[in-house]
């Protein structure tokens, strides 16, 4: 189960005018901003760390989906394509949680 982060939201107009301020609040507050392009979701600022946190982490992922797939000679493959409309899915499943 998948823990849905709420998080103030700026359209991209907004982000651009107070960069400095809302990096200040993401490195030293640890928030989460979600910026917004044409009303939409399009990017969020996170403290490094976490970005850093989340790409051990998918790493790891992939590491032991290799590991598993070089394993089971049965294991069935999907592609790139697919792999990424499950991930599109599940991120406009959080969006919609907010």
């Amino acid at each position: 189960m998948r823990t849905v982060l709420c998080m103030d939201t700026y359209s991209l107009v907004e982000a651009r005018n107070q960069l400095g301020q809302l990096v200040g609040r993401v490195r030293h507050g640890h928030e989460h901003i979600l910026i917004s392009e044409y009303g939409k979701p399009a990017a969020a600022l996170i403290p490094i760390e976490e970005l850093e946190e989340l790409q051990r982490l998918r790493d790891e992922a992939d590491l032991a989906l290799a590991r598993s797939v070089r394993e089971d000679p049965g294991a069935r493959w999907i592609s790139q394509d697919e792999v990424l409309a499950v991930l599109e899915a599940d991120e406009a499943a959080d969006r919609k949680a907010c």
